[in-house]
């Protein structure tokens, strides 16, 4: 019997789980590759580990930026350190099922599915992360109802509308987590002189930040280097300076769903201002992103228990289902 692969790949966090064993792989998208040799060090975790910290030879790459797949190769490695961690080889020609950006051009989608089978895939079927969040939030995307889903990843955006079985409008921008760190960095940089390491502008985000400013006055103190000497200090930062890092990408956020709710056909319209908006992915995780969302557009936006999950866990369902799911979707890619 085949074994059946989900990948939820993005540009921060990629997510496997098989038939068998369910999520399996949760962590950051990076591999950590032997330039001498050409050989898969570490991915996830521990490729994360080994930044700034690695011997010459070695290179820790993110295969992935704002969503797109920036280099097929590693990419390809990549999943191939994947399939080796699900017990895979390239003999097992596995059945895969991933999701990728409504945004993706057709350039892009050839790129990530190429990828995957250069890996060892016998069979790649791509869906869109937010049909795939929909199944995942046990949404009713069969039936005529307009069903909203809104997604914010590290490095892409994206709003749909579904029904029956199928996306209607829809709207992304290349902005997300990623984008927020960058920022939150930088301000770091302009108003301490001092850098630090990305893992702990991550947590910053998610200690601190607030898109409605609850958190203001709160503070923490967080290990950099001074840019200039390079010499080891620690900083107080303010959760005002994240919650002004933040802002750009949830603003972003809220102009792509008006946009979408304006091109939504009448009907369509009405289910989802009386249903309102499911939020998923890593962002949507941030404090009071579905009220800010909420009140800049007007329509009710709920944010999805583990909203980091949903998609994986769509994903997982229609591995129950492959054989309808691969019929349904081939011809889209």
């Amino acid at each position: 019997m085949a074994l059946d692969v989900a990948i939820d790949i993005g540009t921060s966090r990629t997510r496997l789980a098989t038939s068998t064993q369910g999520v399996i792989f949760d962590e950051p998208t990076m591999v950590a590759i032997d330039t001498n040799e050409g050989s898969v060090l570490s991915v996830g975790v521990n490729a994360l580990e080994l930044v700034g910290r690695s011997p010459r030879p070695v290179i820790v790459y993110r295969p992935l930026s704002q969503g797109a797949t920036i280099d097929f190769d590693v990419t390809a490695r990549m999943l191939f350190g994947l399939f080796h961690r699900a017990g895979l080889s390239k003999m097992s020609r596995a059945r895969v099922i991933m999701s990728i950006p409504t945004l993706a051009t057709p350039i892009e989608r050839r790129a990530l599915r190429q990828a995957a089978v250069q890996a060892g895939a016998r069979d790649v079927t791509l869906i869109e992360a937010p049909l795939a969040a929909a199944i995942g939030l046990d949404l009713p995307i069969q039936e005529p109802l307009g069903n909203a889903v809104s997604v914010i990843g590290g490095g892409a955006s994206e709003i749909a509308i579904i029904s029956l079985g199928g996306i209607v409008t829809s709207d992304s921008r290349r902005l997300g987590g990623e984008d927020m760190n960058r920022t939150i960095a930088d301000s770091i940089r302009h108003q301490f002189g001092v850098v630090v390491s990305p893992s702990i502008v991550e947590a910053l985000k998610y200690n601190l930040a607030s898109v409605l400013g609850a958190t203001n006055g709160k503070r923490e103190v967080v290990p950099g280097r001074t840019v200039n000497t390079g010499q080891p200090v620690e900083i107080e930062v303010d959760s005002s300076l994240v919650n002004e890092s933040v802002m750009a990408v949830m603003k972003a956020n809220a102009e792509m769903m008006q946009e979408c709710f304006r091109i939504t056909p009448p009907d369509l319209s009405q289910d989802v201002a009386n249903l309102g908006v499911s939020l998923v992915g890593g962002v949507a995780g941030l404090r009071q992103a579905g009220e800010y969302l909420a009140g800049q557009t007007g329509v009710k936006t709920m944010v999805a228990e583990s909203p980091d999950l949903v998609i994986i866990k769509g994903l997982q369902i229609c591995l129950e289902q492959m054989g309808k799911i691969h019929a349904l979707f081939r011809g889209r890619d």
